[in-house]
């Protein structure tokens, strides 16, 4: 989304300030010719997938002719759906989660991506071609570990007869496979939670998971068998938002077949629209659900690119035209699958993209109608999500007990551990660790860049990869940082240039990282969950936390997080999840690597033999040495060097 778009949600504060109207009505979705509003589907749970003869489960991508309010659609899917179908992961040890990925399509669809909205550099990328993330899993980022009794055999394996870890660097071309094989109790019983899978292409995964390519991937554990927990209503709840009104979708016509030559979704910029938030693939669906029910709901929050606060109202028609000012207090107990060490509540269900919550809500004991309700940066006053009636003809409810935060808590990752920080066996917590050991910078502004004239019309085109050639720029500013950007550096930029990495940690050392962001984005990173430190945010919870997933704004200031890279060596990814940012190059490929490998942790070394980072610059690259100084500087400008960047 545009940077006054997400201004003006910041601006605005807690959501929780927010003031409905009569206005309100309006962002309930109506018909426009009739006036009349629409009838809400009845909710449903996504199927949950089964695996196979062989175990695996069978994922294929490809077109997916889909119905969403009353209108047919091609979309780039899984299984024929979207939302995709449920993993459920039962409660055990040594757990193992085959995975078998089929591209469906059979050839390549080029199109244009470019990043300011469609106004700054164009690049050009398959859309077809794919691959798989399991978004939230602690497991192997490249290649599962070999083991004799389990190799891979047939299509789609790895070199040396294995399977593929969360390897998000892998492609998965038309008519192509892939084996994937997640060892979730590899190092030690896998934290249970709500997590999700998508594709991660590079250059794609936007316009994929925008079609709905996601599902919930779901690992249970203790927490599902506590009080309050077990018998309450589970509900998975998987949000997307497909641009069913874009004026360049094109729906299906009647009796017409969904093949990849009539895709309903080909425009890049369409990610960037205000777009109807989908639940399973629904529009406004309607659950029915008993007094006094406790309810579990696993958010999946799957939308791409505006944040949303989510409430739930008191309707005063059964069709949610229109609700009370005053929402309802629900309690979350864990966030992105990682359970919270104290119960957090709040009236206001906060997510960016990329975020999973927890939610239990208790129905209230009165026969009455509830409103879901989702405000984003350009729809302030909100739009329905689901309607829930609470009715007697629902029968008894299962579950009439909150859980208890002492059961919750015990069962949350512990916030402070012994472990190794700057070579030293020492307590670790948000407390304890002082040292800044690395600086991360969403979108670094150029100081004195103006942006370009975002109000003129562009448009982005089917194209040849031969006529989009990607190279460095000879001739390129060096003080300038790319847009978009991490840390004044652009992905493609430093794979072009041939380094290998862009951030290293050793596998077992602890870190504190400082986050901060020009607007705002949602810092993701894979394989290794990190501890949220307390900060000024007032959108989510103000205590030390797991997450892998985390919303930064430059009115909160830095985010400090606690990394603790466990078990696995390997290389995968860091990124703003708003997936067309981070296609648009807004993402690092972070290294883990064992203490004694100098080849993995050293770019080379300098003129006294000293080690030169990976995540450091080659001597000749001045656009590198410039984005280092302006990352360490900001939020303030770099000091001028005239030797650097000239007068």
């Amino acid at each position: 989304m545009g940077r006054d778009a997400s201004h003006a949600l910041m601006r605005a504060g807690s959501i929780a300030a927010v003031a409905l109207g009569a206005a309100a009505c309006a962002g309930a979705g109506g018909d426009e010719e009739t006036g009349a509003t629409p009838v809400s589907p009845m909710y449903e749970d996504p199927p949950e997938l089964q695996p196979g003869e062989d175990g695996a489960y069978e994922l294929r991508y490809g077109p997916s002719a889909v119905e969403i309010g009353g209108r047919r659609f091609c979309l780039r899917a899984y299984n024929g759906m979207t939302s995709g179908p449920t993993i459920r992961v039962p409660k055990g040890e040594d757990r193992r989660i085959h995975v078998n990925l089929r591209n469906d399509f059979t050839r390549s669809d080029f199109r244009e991506i470019a990043s300011m909205m469609g106004h700054g550099s164009r690049s050009c990328h398959d859309f077809n071609l794919t691959n798989l993330h399991a978004h939230g899993l602690h497991v192997q980022p490249n290649f599962a570990t070999d083991d004799p009794a389990d190799p891979c055999e047939g299509d789609g394996c790895a070199p040396d007869a294995r399977y593929f870890g969360d390897h998000v660097l892998h492609h998965v071309g038309p008519g192509e496979s892939a084996r994937y094989r997640w060892d979730i109790d590899e190092d030690g019983i896998h934290h249970e939670g709500t997590n999700w899978y998508h594709p991660h292409i590079h250059g794609s995964t936007a316009i994929q998971v925008m079609d709905g390519a996601a599902g919930a991937l779901l690992i249970e554990g203790e927490l599902d068998e506590l009080p309050g927990i077990a018998k309450a209503r589970e509900r998975v709840m998987v949000m997307t938002q497909v641009p069913i009104d874009h004026e360049n979708t094109v729906p299906l016509k009647e009796g017409e077949n969904c093949t990849e030559d009539n895709l309903s979704v080909l425009d890049f910029l369409a990610v960037e629209t205000l777009r109807a938030t989908l639940v399973n693939g629904k529009l406004r669906p309607r659950i029915v659900t008993p007094p006094g029910q406790v309810e579990r709901w696993r958010m999946v929050y799957a939308g791409s690119p505006d944040e949303m606060g989510m409430k739930l109202h008191v309707a005063k028609d059964a069709a949610c035209s229109d609700f009370d000012k005053e929402p309802i207090e629900t309690t979350q107990i864990a966030r992105d699958g990682l359970t919270l060490p104290q119960l957090y509540r709040s009236d206001t269900v906060w997510v960016s993209p990329g975020y999973r919550a927890d939610v239990m809500v208790k129905m209230p004991e009165q026969e009455q109608t509830l409103c879901l309700v989702g405000r984003r940066p350009n729809d302030l006053l909100g739009s329905v999500i689901a309607v829930i009636d609470v009715s007697r003809s629902a029968g008894e409810p299962t579950e009439v007990n909150l859980p208890s935060e002492a059961d919750v808590a015990a069962l949350a990752p512990p916030t402070s551990w012994t472990g190794m920080v700057d070579g030293q066996m020492t307590e670790v917590s948000c407390d304890s660790v002082e040292t800044v050991h690395q600086k991360v910078v969403l979108l670094v502004p150029t100081p004195g860049s103006q942006p370009p004239d975002l109000g003129s019309d562009v448009a982005l085109m089917s194209c040849d990869p031969k006529d989009h050639p990607h190279q460095i720029d000879p001739d390129a500013p060096v003080c300038l940082c790319p847009d978009p950007n991490i840390s004044c550096r652009k992905f493609d930029d430093r794979r072009l240039r041939g380094y290998r990495s862009d951030r290293i940690m050793t596998v077992g050392s602890s870190e504190r990282w400082e986050i901060r962001a020009f607007d705002g984005h949602p810092f993701h990173i894979h394989i290794n969950p990190f501890l949220v430190c307390p900060s000024k945010s007032n959108k989510e919870p103000n205590f030390p936390h797991w997450r892998d997933t985390m919303w930064v704004q430059i009115e909160d200031g830095p985010r400090d997080v606690i990394m603790n890279p466990r078990k696995f060596t390997g290389q995968f990814v860091l990124h703003c999840h708003k997936l067309n940012h981070e296609d648009e190059g807004m993402m690092e490929l972070v290294e883990i690597c064992d203490p004694d490998d100098q080849e993995c942790l050293c770019l080379g070394t300098d003129e006294d033999g000293a080690c030169i980072p990976q995540g450091g610059c080659l001597p000749d690259d001045l656009q590198c040495q410039f984005a280092k100084r302006a990352t360490d500087a900001y939020p303030a400008p770099p000091k001028p060097d005239l030797e650097l960047c000239g007068p």
